[in-house]
């Protein structure tokens, strides 16, 4: 009995696949989702070796690129908070209200030193710049 069953279905499965190769129909929606399937795969390997750069490692790039003055770093984190405020006192534009002229250039300065609070090296060029453009003694 199963001989004649494992006989009929090895038949049967023969015909299918028989009749399936010699089929002169060609099957268009197979083809069609093959394709997909294939775009689909190349577009998910591509997005998976793409290489992704953050805003951190950019940040990272940059900052390796750029020359960096270690000695301005640490003389700024302990000099320049003296220096800040002695410029802040001496280039503030209101020691400077009937000359306009020297009030604009002191509200340019002290927009610059504000800025550069934490910069030494930038302070000092301020404070030249104070000396030749106000006539202030330091």
């Amino acid at each position: 009995m199963n001989d004649t069953l494992i006989r009929d279905s090895l038949k049967l499965a023969n015909e299918v696949l028989g009749h399936s190769l010699n089929a002169k129909s060609t099957n268009y929606w197979f083809w069609i989702a093959s394709a997909e399937f294939i775009i689909i795969a190349l577009l998910i390997f591509k997005s998976k070796t793409k290489v992704k750069v953050t805003e951190r490692q950019k940040f990272k790039n940059e900052s390796l690129n750029n020359d960096i003055d270690f000695h301005n770093i640490i003389d700024s984190s302990f000099n320049s908070t003296q220096l800040y405020n002695e410029l802040k006192i001496k280039c503030h534009p209101d020691r400077f209200p009937t000359d306009k002229i020297k009030n604009e250039i002191a509200e340019t300065l002290f927009q610059d030193i504000s800025k550069n609070k934490m910069n030494i090296k930038r302070l000092l060029e301020l404070k030249e710049e104070a000396k030749q453009k106000l006539n202030i003694n330091f």
